[in-house]
């Protein structure tokens, strides 16, 4: 509406005036008009019923609207957008490159029904959002065997501190998770969900792979299971994302509202 303008209208905030608009600075195109009218005006009374009314339509009922809804991206997306609706994804507002690819490829092994790798890939998205967020606060890195003290190395020996490295790594590593968790808007519920679902990830040097030797049994491999993290790797990544994106100047030439 604000990149075409009807003649001596204001751009309106109600639904069916915004219809009327788009119709009217079509000037005529019919390419260029509202599809599918008649099923949103549908979709509005529905929406009004409920709204103001409390009114739900029938289960039949709703699943004809649903189908509308359905029905009018894939008409509207490409005469409005030049795009196909089934090419948008969310994962296209992510700022990190391998974030996005990976939640990407998860969107597309569950188109594929390979529920194996999209639930594999859920995993390393969220792994990498995690890392993200460690890395930002916790520059210094985990704790490394060679940060032990000769005396403790040569108290207990190298083998046992490297044990003793690995298992304090990995309890810190879980501490972290549990709070970026925590943290972020998400359903606590559905995170531990997501833990007992997920393989480990293995990540070195900005790349995760996750081990698919170490995944639940194949009877867990399911549509449902598949759908639900990628679900919560986005909600996850998005949610990061957002967190994360906000750039900063130097340090030393933040003002006083940057830095609070």
């Amino acid at each position: 509406m604000k990149e075409r303008h009807a003649a001596g209208q204001k751009v309106p905030d109600e639904f069916i005036k915004a219809m009327d608009y788009i119709d009217a600075a079509a000037d005529g195109i019919e390419q260029l008009k509202v599809p599918l009218r008649g099923k949103l005006l549908e979709l509005n009374k529905a929406r009004v019923n409920f709204k103001h009314y409390g009114l739900s339509p029938e289960r039949l009922d709703a699943g004809r609207l649903v189908s509308y809804v359905s029905h009018f991206f894939d008409e509207a997306t490409p005469r409005f957008f030049g795009t196909s609706f089934e090419s948008i994804s969310l994962a296209d507002l992510l700022a990190d490159a391998a974030i996005r690819d990976r939640l990407k490829a998860a969107n597309e092994a569950l188109t594929d029904e390979n529920f194996t790798e999209a639930m594999g890939l859920s995993a390393e998205v969220v792994e990498l959002a995690s890392a993200s967020v460690m890395t930002s606060l916790n520059p210094s890195g985990a704790l490394h065997p060679s940060l032990m003290s000769t005396r403790l190395k040569a108290t207990l020996g190298a083998e046992v501190v490297d044990d003793l490295s690995r298992y304090i790594t990995g309890l810190v590593k879980e501490s972290n998770r549990a709070a970026l968790m925590l943290a972020l808007p998400v359903d606590v519920k559905h995170a531990s969900r997501f833990e007992v679902l997920a393989p480990p990830v293995w990540v070195f040097r900005g790349d995760a792979s996750y081990q698919k030797q170490l995944m639940v049994p194949a009877e867990f491999h399911t549509a449902e299971n598949a759908r639900f993290c990628v679900s919560f790797a986005t909600e996850v990544s998005l949610a990061v994302d957002a967190r994360m994106t906000i750039p900063l100047p130097p340090l030393g030439q933040q003002s006083a509202d940057e830095l609070a």
